[in-house]
């Protein structure tokens, strides 16, 4: 029996997920594992997921996932290079995954492979070098130099290959090339909604970017889109108090933090860099929440996304060293009895830290436990972002959900 992994954020799980899934059973249908390697609280754009890891967690499992492993802070809320090095770096160092599945608006496994070679050459990284350097550019956003460097070196347009699955699918390949894994990597081409889409389309699958606000504008028609046994999880949360969750709540703490501590207070901190935090320390005096904020801040340079990163960056104390670096760990979050003896076999072969029981991870070295803290940090402060502020202290309770069959 194959076993595969997926790199995701469940932001919320939806039908297009579950498209996902079932094509997966489809490609083996001899049998197949499926683990998700899932971001914790805050996501790969920076933002606050719509609800806390646990409950995604769950809800991924009872839609039909196997296992779900944590993709810790701060890789989880990383740019698609570096939070698809982490997320790949789990899949291959727990020993058991045999292909690493993702989306793509391409659909072409062998085209992707082809960009991803190309963007490993030394006459790429020089053309990009050149790009970045030159003072013409200074006002271009890092996606479209890579965009201009990979279209030098193909011969042709290649605006395509930097949709955004499309981005993470090239990120994954390159970091499987560099771990020299035996993973292999396949893609599912993506159906029905664009990732982006902010607007409702038809039928079932929807984008979860428009799924989003919906929480909490119009609950009922949002569970409306999310497959049965995610549903029922996310609306015992609705109706809990534990979803949405809502960024800003923590509008205060984030404006206080960026008008207290000048430039000159705040060193190293990732994509923060190149004048970006001294213009957020600037403008928070002219702003009283996060989203007017990022209205006056935003640039070509400067996506939303990458604010909100290098806010939370600060905000935290997360290093350029510390995101650069492989997570030393992952967390068990879910999983069915299929799972469980899956569990067991990684266990065995695992080079990388599993945690299962909160306080064991205080036993795994240093790397661990710095790892650990930082990301519990982030979870204790993400805590007061639900209706309903749970325990900042969470993290020293939770266990991982075990579905009954």
């Amino acid at each position: 029996m194959k076993t595969v992994a997926i790199i995701t954020e469940y932001n919320p799980f939806h039908y297009g997920h579950l498209y996902q899934l079932e094509e997966i059973r489809r490609l083996y249908p001899e049998g197949v594992r499926i683990i998700a390697v899932m971001s914790g609280n805050l996501t790969q754009r920076g933002e606050i997921a719509v609800a806390d890891k646990s409950i995604r967690a769950k809800a991924a499992v009872d839609a039909g996932v196997d296992l779900v492993l944590e993709l810790p802070f701060p890789y989880s809320s990383s740019s698609a290079e570096f939070f698809a090095r982490a997320g790949a770096w789990i899949a291959h160092s727990i020993g058991v995954v045999d292909a690493l599945v993702f989306g793509s608006e391409s659909g072409d496994i062998n085209e992707l492979i082809l960009a991803a070679e190309a963007m490993r050459s030394s006459e790429y990284l020089s053309k990009l070098s050149s790009l970045t350097s030159s003072q013409d550019n200074a006002e271009l956003g890092y996606p479209r130099l890579c965009e201009m460097a990979l279209s030098s070196v193909l011969g042709r347009e290649c605006k395509a290959f930097f949709d955004p699955n499309n981005i993470l699918a090239i990120e994954y390949i390159k970091a499987l090339h560099s771990f020299d894994s035996n993973i292999e990597p396949i893609t599912i081409k993506r159906v029905s909604a664009e990732y982006t889409a902010k607007d409702l389309g038809s039928g079932n699958i929807q984008s979860a970017t428009a799924l989003r606000p919906l929480f909490s504008s119009d609950p009922n028609s949002a569970l409306s889109y999310i497959p049965s046994g995610a549903r029922e999880v996310y609306s015992e949360a609705l109706k809990n108090g534990r979803a949405p969750l809502d960024m800003a709540r923590l509008d205060t703490a984030l404006i206080s933090f960026l008008r207290l501590n000048s430039p000159e207070q705040i060193r190293d901190i990732h994509d923060a860099s190149g004048g970006l935090y001294n213009r957020l320390h600037n403008i928070s005096f002219e702003a009283n929440s996060i989203s007017a904020l990022m209205q006056k801040a935003e640039t070509k340079r400067y996506t939303n996304a990458r604010i909100r990163r290098a806010i939370w960056n600060a905000f935290l104390g997360v290093t350029s060293s510390e995101v650069r670096s492989l997570p030393a760990y992952t967390q068990v979050l879910a999983m069915s009895s299929v799972g469980r003896a899956l569990l067991k076999e990684i266990k065995r072969k695992s080079n990388i830290a599993v945690i299962t029981k909160p306080a064991s991870y205080k036993d795994m070295g240093d790397a661990v436990i710095h790892g650990r803290e930082l990301a519990d940090k982030a979870d204790s402060i993400l805590a007061l972002a639900e209706s309903e502020a749970i325990s900042g202290r969470f993290s020293l309770t939770f266990t991982p959900y075990v579905k009954k069959d």
